[in-house]
C-alpha cells in the first residue's frame, strides 16, 4: 500500500516541482527586465517605457552575431549592413576580412563604452566625422581606382584615423580608456574565435550584444533624455514611450518576414522534446533554458549588488536620493544618468535574449512579440517597488510563479475564465498588493508634509 501511495504521489509532486521551476524561470526573465526598469528609475526618476524595444533590439544584435556567418556566400537573413558578418564563424582563427572588420569595430565600441562609463567625453566631431568618412570610403570603393577600399576593415581604419584627427584638431584628447578597452576586447575576441567552442562563442556573442545594447542605451540617454533634465517627469516618460514606438518599429521590420534565431547552444530539435533541449525527470520535461535563465538572473543581481557598493554605485544612490545635493558634492549627474541607462539597456538585452526561449516563447527566435516582454514584466516592477532592487527580484519571481501556477492548476476552468486568462493573473496580483501597500512590497513610501 505504501508503494502504491508513493507512486501516486510522484505524479503530483513531479508536476508541482516542475511548475515551480518553470514559474521561477518565467519570473527570472521578468526580474531581469524589472531590474533594468528599477536602475533607470532610481537614477533619473523616469519610468523607461522603451525597455521592451531595447530588449528586442538587443536580441537582434545577438542574432546578427550568431546567425549571419562569414563563410557563406550570402547572409542567411536580413542584416543591417551587407558587409557585416559575425566575428566567430565556427571555423577557428578568423580568416575572413569581414570577421576582422567586425572584431575591430566591436573592440573600438567596447573601448568607447568603457570611456563613457568611466566619465570620459567623446567628441561629437569625432563621431560625426567617423560616420561621414566611413560612408565616403564605402562609396569610393565602388568607383574605379579605389579597389583598395573594397575590404570593410580598410574603410574602418581610414574612418577611425579621420575621426581621431578631426577630434584632436577640435581640441579633443582621446581618453586612454578607449585604447585599454579596445585592446582587451580585441585580444578576447581573437582568443574566443581560436578556441572554436560553441558554448564559449555563443556566450562571447551574448556579452558583445549586451555591450552594444549598453552603448545604445547611453546614446539614447544623451540624445533624448539629457536635454530634458529639469523638465516635468511626465514629459520624459512620454519621450521614452515615443522611443519605444520608434525603436520597436525598426526591430519589427527585421523580423516580419523571417524570424531571427539566436541559436542558443542548449536548444534541441523542436520536433523532439527528448532531444538535447532538456531532460525528463519524474515523468515531466525540464528545458535547459529554464536553468540558464535562473543562472543569468542570479548573475545579474549579484553584479548589481556589487556595483551598488562601488564608488560609482554610491554616486548613483546619492543622485537617486537628491540630485542637487549630489551635484554640490561634486558628483557628475550626467555620468550617473549615462551609467544607469547603460545598465538598464544591458539588462534589457539580457532579458530580451531569454524572452526568445522557453518558457516565455517556444520560437527560439526574435519575433514581433519579443518587445512585449517588458509590459509583461511591468507588474513585477510595480509589485516589488519602483526604487527597490530586491523588490525587482522578488516581484519578478512572485509574478512568474503566479502566472505559471494559474496556467497549470486553473486550466480546467478555461471555459469559464477564457483563453489566456493566466496573462492577466500578474495584474490581478499587482492590484491586490497595491491596495494594501501602494508603494509596492519594498518601495520607499513618499512622505509629504504640508
Amino acid at each position: 500500500m505504501l508503494s502504491v501511495l508513493a507512486q501516486s504521489d510522484v505524479g503530483w509532486f513531479a508536476t508541482f516541482f516542475n511548475t515551480i521551476v518553470k514559474g521561477l524561470a518565467v519570473g527570472g526573465v521578468y526580474a531581469i527586465i524589472a531590474l533594468g526598469f528599477v536602475i533607470i528609475f532610481k537614477a533619473t526618476q523616469v519610468l523607461n517605457f522603451a525597455q521592451g524595444a531595447l530588449a528586442a533590439t538587443g536580441a537582434l544584435f545577438l542574432s546578427f552575431l550568431v546567425f549571419d556567418r562569414p563563410n557563406q556566400d550570402a547572409p542567411q537573413g536580413q542584416t543591417p549592413a551587407t558587409w557585416w558578418r559575425a566575428p566567430f564563424a565556427g571555423d577557428g582563427f578568423p580568416d575572413y576580412g569581414e570577421q576582422w572588420a567586425s572584431i575591430v569595430l566591436i573592440s573600438v565600441l567596447a573601448g568607447v563604452a568603457l570611456a563613457l562609463i568611466t566619465g570620459k567625453s567623446i567628441s561629437g566631431w569625432a563621431i560625426g566625422s567617423f560616420f561621414a568618412a566611413f560612408l565616403a570610403c564605402r562609396w569610393l570603393a565602388t568607383r574605379e581606382g579605389f579597389t583598395w577600399l573594397d575590404e570593410p576593415i580598410v574603410s574602418l581604419i581610414v574612418a577611425f584615423a579621420v575621426a581621431v584627427g578631426v577630434g584632436v584638431a577640435r581640441g579633443w584628447r582621446p581618453p586612454v580608456q578607449i585604447g585599454i578597452g579596445a585592446a582587451a576586447t580585441f585580444v578576447a575576441l581573437v582568443v574566443i574565435a581560436a578556441i572554436d567552442n560553441e558554448w564559449i562563442e555563443w556566450l562571447g556573442n551574448l556579452v558583445i550584444a549586451v555591450i552594444l545594447g549598453a552603448l545604445f542605451g547611453m546614446i539614447l540617454e544623451r540624445l533624448a533624455i539629457r536635454p530634458m533634465v529639469g523638465e516635468p517627469l511626465f514629459s520624459m516618460a512620454v519621450i521614452t514611450l515615443g522611443l519605444e514606438i520608434a525603436i520597436r518599429q525598426f526591430a519589427n521590420d527585421s523580423v516580419k518576414i523571417l524570424n531571427r534565431p539566436i541559436l542558443a547552444p542548449w536548444e534541441g530539435d523542436p520536433l523532439d522534446p527528448a532531444s538535447d533541449g532538456g531532460f525528463f525527470a519524474g515523468g515531466v520535461f525540464y528545458n535547459w533554458s529554464w536553468f540558464a535563465i535562473l543562472f543569468a538572473a542570479a548573475i545579474s543581481f549579484v553584479a548589481v549588488f556589487l556595483f551598488y557598493r562601488s564608488k560609482l554605485g554610491v554616486a548613483m544612490r546619492a543622485v537617486s536620493f537628491d540630485q542637487e545635493a549630489a551635484m554640490a558634492q561634486g558628483i557628475n549627474v550626467g555620468q550617473v544618468f549615462a551609467i544607469a541607462w547603460a545598465f538598464g539597456a544591458g539588462l534589457a538585452v539580457l532579458g530580451g535574449v531569454f524572452a526568445t526561449q522557453p518558457p516565455i516563447s517556444q520560437e527560439g527566435s526574435v519575433t514581433v512579440l519579443t518587445a512585449l516582454v517588458a509590459f509583461r514584466a511591468l507588474p513585477a516592477v510595480i509589485l516589488g517597488g519602483l526604487d527597490s532592487v530586491q523588490g525587482a527580484a522578488i516581484g519578478g519571481l512572485l509574478i512568474g510563479l503566479a502566472e505559471i501556477f494559474a496556467g497549470q492548476y486553473l486550466a480546467r476552468f478555461t471555459d469559464t475564465l477564457g483563453a489566456g486568462y493566466q496573462t492577466i493573473v500578474p495584474y490581478v496580483v499587482m492590484l491586490g498588493v497595491l491596495l494594501v501597500r501602494p508603494y509596492g512590497l519594498f518601495g520607499t513610501p513618499e512622505v509629504r508634509r504640508v
